[in-house]
């Protein structure tokens, strides 16, 4: 089931693993974390369509932080960055909305900046009315 992704109103997570970040342990150790961005956090750019009360997501919307990967304090080993941005690389092709295509949960989403330190999936909906299947 592939359902709309929308600010809300069931907090929706998009989830990548494994985030390699430095951790100084006695030196800095490269150690995997689970990174987690939020749905409900993120900056929409689509404010005239709604479902359930909730703005949509499309291609240019971003969540600005993500989490799990905080105790990787001398920053992430691809990036450079800990708690970073995330937004989604996949979209629909065939349902616009606002001038991009809109997102889809299980679509391909990038965290810790525009070069992600990992590719990841939103893995749960953020609301289960509108299906999305193109």
């Amino acid at each position: 089931m592939v359902f709309l992704n929308a600010q809300g109103p069931i907090p929706a997570l998009g989830f990548a693993f494994p985030d390699v970040c430095l951790t100084p342990v006695v030196v800095p150790v490269p150690i995997p974390y689970p990174n987690f961005s939020m749905r409900p956090v993120s900056i929409p750019t689509v404010f005239n369509v709604f479902t359930m009360m909730m703005p949509n997501h499309n291609l240019l919307t971003m969540q600005p932080i993500t989490m799990g990967d905080n105790v990787g304090v001398n920053l992430g080993v691809a990036t450079g960055m800990v708690m970073g941005p995330s937004q989604n690389y996949s979209s629909s092709f065939k349902v616009i909305q606002g001038v991009s295509p809109v997102t889809r949960m299980l679509d391909i989403s990038g965290h810790n900046g525009m070069s992600p330190n990992m590719v990841g999936i939103s893995i749960s909906p953020a609301q289960p009315v509108v299906m999305v299947l193109a």
